[in-house]
């Protein structure tokens, strides 16, 4: 698709390295970071799909899940909603994997763009969207859970 070919060059004009996963099944599939390696966004375009997937996977730091885990119910279930809630306003999808752990060991941001009219500054509106979506969650664990940061401060309260 010539489409893709454009994508790529955007993201190249931006400075992002891009690299093809290996065995990926998708007809189109690329992972995009900056110089310094992080963060890493990918964009696939299913087989016989009419659009791009735009998506962000972060994985939870261990002590990160550990200060979680130590943290009461309450204000446990209280900073995972505020986080959904900030994420979930950017107007991206948003998941926990696995979905119903009291401690994700993951987090999932996409978000579904149609080709349909695509053009540079669309595609790259929502790529970053997704990015900034992704480093709300990054930041939100790692200043709520640095060291000498008592876990029960939230970001958003």
């Amino acid at each position: 698709m010539e489409l893709d070919g454009e994508i790529e060059r955007w993201l190249k004009g931006l400075g992002l390295k891009i690299v093809v996963p290996p065995n990926a099944p998708e007809p189109f599939h690329i992972s995009t970071s900056p110089p310094t390696g992080v963060p890493i966004v990918d964009v696939v375009r299913p087989k016989d799909a009419e659009y791009y997937v735009i998506a962000m996977g972060i994985a939870i730091h261990p002590d990160h899940k550990r200060a979680l885990s130590s943290m009461k119910e309450q204000d446990r279930r209280r900073f995972l909603l505020e986080l959904k809630r900030a994420v979930l306003a950017m107007g991206v999808d948003f998941a926990f994997i696995p979905p119903d752990a009291e401690v994700p060991d993951f987090v999932q941001i996409s978000k579904p763009v149609p080709t349909a009219g695509l053009d540079a500054r669309s595609f790259l509106e929502e790529y970053y969207r997704v990015r900034n979506a992704g480093l709300i969650v990054m930041v939100s664990f790692a200043d709520t859970f640095r060291p000498g940061k008592g876990p029960q401060q939230s970001l958003y309260a």
